[in-house]
Formats: structure tokens, C-alpha cells, sequence
């Protein structure tokens, strides 16, 4: 006789576009926790910018937020809630700690290769995917994904375990974590201040030069040459547009998400002078993104470079236009 299925009991999924912000804000939904995704993204202090030349892609990697998993580190320790990661390289460890907390009414967060999800139609390796785990039975796990994976679905548990334990760039040892209900309600306009100032910050001093603006500026140097790296310049050029405009950024590299919670972010701390600047500058940033990202597409369909060198000089804009914001918000 089969045992009924594990499915927390008036579970909601969090329905948004980032799979963390997806994943981190069904387990704050379920603590009691309820935030837009903008507000979940700007809080988590999800903003950044990166440029990599991997040997695995066919052109260099450009990401618009922070490290995987970061953002959820950050939201969790602005609001005030108390979030318990596990990481394990044993796979009978990691299905148990999974199976526990569903047995006691917590969804769990995952970190993941999303290569190995049964519902991806087109799979592709990507080792920094999150999901929420809701419910299981003896075959399949239940998990939460974004709008554009349809939500709520199904994976098999030896397809979520080969996702889990997959190495490569952005991998985690079979990360997980649960959220659990606040002692009090968090105080959002705290919270909002905390995560401006220190996203403002460290954007304004960068890590590394393909970081923050001057990663930007890295892309805007590389541009004119994708004809000369890509293998195949319209699929290249046009995945390229794809990830900045709709694989799960809101939009523009996630400028979308950030220009939406600091307008959100006035309800709760007042509409001072240097909000509404850097509300206005990222606007224009996302503005300047999705046409950084129709220009490429167009290069490769023209196969044409002078849409190359129009996104560079945007690129160029778009950093000074991101540093002035984030001057105004580390001085709030």
C-alpha cells in the first residue's frame, strides 16, 4: 500500500517572474510574511550587475542582481526573520531534511540546476535556479516555480536529486532553507532604509571589475566584438536579448523590479528628494536596458555590428545614470 502524499495544508504559492524572489517569498508567505516581488527584491538588496567571460557560453555571461542566494540572506536578516540553510553532500541527508520539514508543516527552499526539472520545456544548465517545495509523494516532489514554468508543478524525486547535487558555475551542495513565523511583524520602512543604503553602497564600490558599473563598462568594451566570438550570431544574439528581457529578470536586467520597490518604497518612507531622483534615474536605466537588449537582437538578425556600438554607448549611459541613483539612495 502506497503512503498518501506529504502537501503543507493551506500552502500559497508565490506567483511572480525571479525564481528566487519566487522560492524565498512562498516561504515568507507561508511565516506569515506577505511582500510584492519588487518589494522582496529590493529589500533583499537584490540589485548588482555582473560580467563573465565563461568557456561554457558561446558569448560572456551579463547578470543584473547579486550572488545567488545572497538577496534571501539579505531579506531575511532586513526583516528581522530567521532563516535556516542547510547545505550537505549526501544525497540520503538532503532528501531527509527536506522530507522532515514538509512532515512539520515548513515549505523548503532549493537551490538548483533547473536543467534536470521534468516541466522545463527547454532545458538548459543553470546551477543558480531556486524553487519551494510544498508536498511530496513516493514519486514526484511538488514545487513552486516562476509564472513562465506555469507555477506549481511537478518533478520527479530522482530528477529533483540530480538537480540538486549538479557541479558547475553558481552551485551550491544540495542548498536548502526554511523561514520561520517572526516573533513580531517586521517593520518595512526600517527594513527598506537598511537595504537601500547597503545595496547603494556596495554597488558604489565593486568587487571585482566585471562588477557593478564597471562591469558595465566591461559589456560596453565587449560589444562591438560578438561578431568575432559568437558561433552562431542571430541564436547567440537573440538568447542574449532573452535573458536580459524575459528569462525571470522582470525586465531590463531587473531595473524593472528596483524601479518598482523604490516607488513602492515611498509609502513607507516618504517620498524624500533623493528617492524620487533615483526612482526617476532607474526609470530611464530600464528604459536604456531594453533597448540594449532589442539592439543586440537586431544585430543578429541584420547580422549587422552597428547596433553593437549603439548598446555600447547606451551601456556607457547606463552606468553613469546607475551611479548617480545609487549616490542619491547611500545618502538617504
Amino acid at each position: 500500500m502506497s503512503r498518501p502524499a506529504t502537501v503543507i495544508e493551506g500552502f500559497r504559492p508565490f506567483v511572480g517572474q525571479h525564481c528566487e524572489t519566487v522560492a524565498t517569498g512562498s516561504l515568507l508567505g507561508a511565516a506569515g510574511v506577505r511582500l510584492s516581488e519588487p518589494m522582496l527584491f529590493g529589500i533583499g538588496e537584490g540589485l548588482g550587475f555582473i560580467f563573465l567571460n565563461l568557456s561554457s557560453l558561446p558569448l560572456p555571461f551579463v547578470g543584473g542582481r547579486v550572488k545567488p542566494f545572497a538577496l534571501t540572506e539579505a531579506l531575511c536578516r532586513n526583516l528581522g526573520v530567521d532563516c535556516a540553510v542547510t547545505e550537505t553532500s549526501s544525497k540520503p541527508k538532503a532528501w531527509a531534511t527536506l522530507a522532515k520539514s514538509l512532515e512539520e508543516g515548513r515549505p523548503v527552499g532549493l537551490q538548483l540546476d533547473c536543467f534536470h526539472l521534468e516541466y522545463f520545456t527547454r532545458p538548459i544548465h543553470f546551477a543558480g535556479h531556486f524553487v519551494a517545495v510544498y508536498g511530496c509523494d513516493e514519486r514526484e516532489v511538488y514545487v513552486v516555480d516562476t509564472q513562465a514554468q506555469g507555477s506549481t508543478q511537478r518533478t520527479s524525486r530522482k530528477s529533483l536529486e540530480a538537480a540538486r547535487f549538479e557541479k558547475g558555475p553558481m552551485s551550491a551542495r544540495a542548498r536548502s532553507w526554511t523561514i520561520a513565523p517572526p516573533k513580531r511583524p517586521p517593520d518595512p520602512g526600517k527594513a527598506i532604509l537598511k537595504a537601500v543604503r547597503k545595496n547603494a553602497r556596495d554597488y558604489l564600490s565593486p568587487q571585482f571589475k566585471g562588477a557593478s558599473y564597471l562591469g558595465i563598462g566591461k559589456l560596453a568594451d565587449s560589444l562591438p566584438k560578438w561578431f568575432e566570438i559568437a558561433k552562431d550570431p542571430e541564436r547567440d544574439f537573440e538568447l542574449a536579448a532573452l535573458l536580459m528581457e524575459k528569462a525571470g529578470t522582470g525586465g531590463s536586467l531587473f531595473r524593472n523590479f528596483y524601479r518598482d520597490f523604490l516607488h513602492e518604497a515611498r509609502e513607507h518612507v516618504g517620498a524624500s528628494a533623493q528617492l524620487k531622483r533615483a526612482h526617476a534615474a532607474f526609470k530611464t536605466s530600464a528604459e536604456e536596458w531594453g533597448a540594449v537588449a532589442s539592439l543586440i537582437s537586431s544585430a543578429g538578425r541584420k547580422a549587422d555590428a552597428a547596433p553593437l556600438r549603439d548598446a555600447a554607448v547606451r551601456c556607457r549611459r547606463i552606468a553613469d545614470i546607475e551611479v548617480d541613483a545609487m549616490k542619491q539612495l547611500a545618502a538617504i
